[in-house]
């Protein structure tokens, strides 16, 4: 009897003790707690369950501002940078653990020459596993995924804080824990998620700083990242950007299953500078397929947002079919970085070349260079890749009359046509013929899309249905109504017979500003310097149906008259502007090589053709600083 209730007694201890956890590891004093302070800042060079090594320490109450955990923070460095240490014990034996806890930099602190942001080494059985960098003020602290470690054969794990951070301020940590098992990975998920960032965060701020994981989608791997919703920055995939620099070099990843083994891929993303930090430059990132880097970006200050380029690569999908994608900020002395939006993951052979969008050039007459005109159009947008240039010229109906009379373009053929026809000063001698003047009325009526190029605003006095597709022109005062944008970007209308006769002065580097809202600005800046522009003054019209997209301000009048200018006409769309112009003794002027007016170009022809307008500003877009000249499109 004895001996059977011994035989269970040792059954069930046994039993008991093989499953029983170990106890759960603690970090001592993992609040900085413990030890009790006069006043709202005390260094020291002593905390209880911490060795301090080297420097000291300062212990900062939350009447300075607010703990995570209790109502005291350690900051890193008291009056020199600190290092501390702590031995943990408890742990399971050779075993993965995660080091969390929370950090933030603080206000008033000096940065050096060196870097904006404060910095610390955390080390872990003599490995740094991180290396802190942020400028996010406390009480804004980052959380995270943590830092993974792997306890010691004798279950314990000696932690160190160090800072690297010059003076008398560094970075503040607070509410230290470890758990068990390895940091979380990225979310798996079955296709790219949230490749444009506008799944929904938990946030009311128009510029959420994120960490961890409070991106859809992703896992922000380390420090935070930005989500920028500023129409200065001209987001190109709908409401927000993503700042991989929130207030340090941050990084998100997530992995992609599904994908077709040994199928080749095409990632590609748009990606910018921020407007800001200038204080490093370039600013770099990187992006990696699993453990292999595939793409490093490098944008200066010159290729400020919305200054947007599309990057690519391809790629094979491996075996199983599943790929980690991870997006990193290199820019280590800022709390800002690359800028990313719209990233794509698609089958190489899905993906559809656009068709180029056929258009026709009208030409023939003009008080400006029409032929070297049309050439240097054609090249300016063959070269984009996106059009197809064709060419009907009016011939001269003085020496071919015939010619003149059976002359038709094709006008149906197109889905926009650029007009540059200019009769002024030879209305009697230069004209279309009549049923080519109806065709172009039944092409626009029934939603054919125009673009008046610069001098096309002079033409055709007499012609109603012209004058109406304009809006205005270049008129006498006393034709019709001419239009200023006051200072809260209203139209003001000047009466028929009030003010001047249209005109302009002397060619000039133009600030033109955009009124906010149409498709052919998206992204673009509010304002830029646009080349060697005319600023026509009092043009006059009908103003019927009018759309004022930008102006600028005539040196002469002080006024802010229009730069560009859409018109509805029936079922079609009409667009205007004073870009370009091509004197008689010129060759590729500093007007036709205006970046500005090259996108705008591309842009509104995208727009009355009724294709997609492209969402992103070139890189080479100019500032309201300075004019940006492309080089001139040789044979």
């Amino acid at each position: 009897m004895k001996n059977n209730f011994y035989k269970k007694f040792v059954i069930i201890v046994s039993i008991l003790c093989c499953n029983v956890l170990p106890v759960k590891a603690q970090i001592k004093n993992a609040s900085f707690e413990k030890d009790v302070i006069t006043g709202e800042r005390q260094i020291t060079e002593k905390i209880k369950g911490w060795t301090i090594s080297n420097g000291n320490v300062e212990l900062i109450t939350s009447n300075v501002f607010s703990a995570v955990d209790g109502n005291q923070v350690l900051d890193l460095n008291g009056n020199q940078p600190g290092r501390i240490a702590q031995t943990v014990k408890g742990l399971r034996k050779t075993t993965d653990y995660t080091l969390k806890f929370e950090y933030a930099d603080q206000k008033g602190r000096q940065p050096d020459d060196q870097t904006l942001l404060a910095t610390a080494n955390v080390i872990i059985n003599g490995i740094t596993v991180a290396t802190l960098q942020n400028l996010s003020p406390a009480p804004n602290y980052i959380g995270g995924i943590g830092f993974g470690f792997k306890s010691t054969a004798k279950g314990t794990a000696t932690i160190e804080f160090v800072s690297t951070t010059k003076g008398d301020m560094g970075l503040v940590i607070d509410n230290l824990r470890i758990e068990e098992g390895p940091p979380m990975n990225p979310p798996v998920n079955n296709h790219l998620v949230n490749g444009g960032f506008e799944m929904k965060v938990i946030s009311d701020s128009g510029n959420p700083h994120l960490y961890g994981d409070q991106l859809p989608g992703w896992l922000i791997m380390r420090e935070n990242i930005d989500l920028i919703a500023i129409d200065r920055f001209g987001s190109p995939s709908g409401k927000w950007v993503i700042d991989l620099g929130g207030h340090g070099p941050g990084g998100i990843a997530q992995t992609i299953t599904d994908l077709s083994p040994g199928v080749k891929y095409h990632l590609s993303a748009l990606y910018s500078r921020h407007q800001y930090w200038d204080q490093e430059d370039p600013l770099t990132g990187e992006i990696f397929i699993d453990d292999e880097l595939v793409l490093s970006l490098n944008r200066d200050k010159l290729a400020k947002a919305p200054r947007w380029e599309r990057i690519s690569h391809d790629f094979m999908a491996p075996s199983n079919g599943e790929i980690t994608l991870s997006l990193f900020s290199t820019a280590f002395k800022v709390g800002g970085g690359i800028l990313y939006d719209d990233i794509k993951i698609e089958k190489a052979s899905d993906i559809v070349v656009p068709k180029k969008i056929p258009v026709l050039i009208i030409d023939g007459f003009s008080n400006h260079n029409w032929e070297l005109n049309t050439e240097y159009l054609q090249k300016i947008l063959e070269t984009t890749g996106k059009f197809k240039v064709s060419v009907s010229t009016c011939p001269n109906q003085k020496e071919n009359e015939s010619e003149w009379e059976n002359w038709s373009p094709d006008f149906d053929s197109y889905p926009v046509v650029i007009q540059t026809c200019n009769n002024i000063f030879k209305e009697d001698s230069l004209q279309w013929p009549n049923h080519v003047k109806q065709a172009f009325e039944k092409y626009v009526t029934e939603g054919g899309g125009v673009y008046m190029y610069h001098g096309a605003t002079n033409a055709f006095k007499g012609w109603p249905a012209y004058n109406k597709m304009l809006a205005l022109g270049w008129r006498n005062k006393d034709f019709g109504e001419a239009v200023t944008i006051n200072g809260k970007e209203e139209l003001e209308i000047i009466p028929k017979g009030e003010g001047e006769n249209t005109g302009h002065g002397e060619r000039t580097d133009a600030l033109v500003t955009r009124i906010v809202g149409h498709p052919i600005h998206t992204g673009m800046p509010k304002s830029w310097k646009a080349a060697d522009v005319e600023i026509y003054r009092y043009g006059r019209g009908t103003t019927e149906n009018l759309d004022v997209l930008s102006y600028a301000k005539d040196p002469k009048t002080e006024l802010n008259f229009p730069m560009e200018w859409t018109v509805k006409f029936g079922k079609g769309k009409v667009y205007c502007s004073t870009y370009g112009h091509l004197w008689k003794d010129q060759e590729w002027p500093p007007n036709m090589r205006c970046a500005a007016f090259q996108q705008s170009m591309t842009r509104a022809l995208q727009w009355l053709s009724g294709n997609v307008v492209d969402n992103y500003v070139d890189p080479d877009f100019p500032t309201s600083e300075s004019t940006v000249l492309r080089s001139p499109i040789l044979d």
